[in-house]
């Protein structure tokens, strides 16, 4: 993805906000032990997984997958932990530039804490959700939703996370 497109969408997302009628969607599509998931987000988070789970209804995606694209980043919030703003950028550029040296940086302690976060956040979420009673198949599709893969449910929310 041109991480300057994807910087074009950072910034698009900053003064958005989420209507009443989302906030109900949401609270209505996931189930109980979900939603303080979503909602410990933060609001740029939140509006890009609602974005993204539209575009996933819109083409024909079940309800479980509308839930998965409502969950995808929520590895990126893990409290007390979260990745500030002034590091999205620079994960998105250093992703572009040097993966293998995002990679390295990716380490769970000190200033690069967000780092880890951003890099690992589909298995972190996804072992939130499993600890939280999640169903298994949700939890697996979070854990995935990065992975380069043939699976046509995969494919659908990747795309829309790619376009959001």
């Amino acid at each position: 993805m041109d991480p300057l497109y994807r910087l074009s969408q950072l910034r698009s997302s900053l003064g958005a906000r989420l209507s009443l009628a989302e906030r109900e969607w949401v609270d209505h599509t996931l189930f109980e032990a979900e939603r303080p998931f979503f909602h410990r987000m933060p609001r740029r988070d939140q509006v890009h997984c609602v974005r993204v789970a539209r575009e996933v209804r819109d083409r024909g995606g079940g309800e479980h997958l509308v839930r998965v694209a409502l969950l995808h980043d929520c590895g990126k919030t893990m409290p007390p932990h979260k990745v500030p703003l002034l590091y999205r950028g620079g994960v998105v550029l250093l992703a572009a530039l040097s993966p293998a040296l995002l990679h390295r940086l990716a380490r769970p302690w000190g200033p690069l804490w967000p780092v880890y976060l951003s890099v690992h956040h589909p298995e972190l979420g996804a072992r939130a959700l499993h600890q939280a009673g999640v169903d298994p198949a949700i939890v697996e599709l979070v854990r995935r939703h990065q992975e380069v893969s043939t699976d046509l449910e995969l494919s659908v929310l990747q795309a829309a996370d790619a376009r959001h």
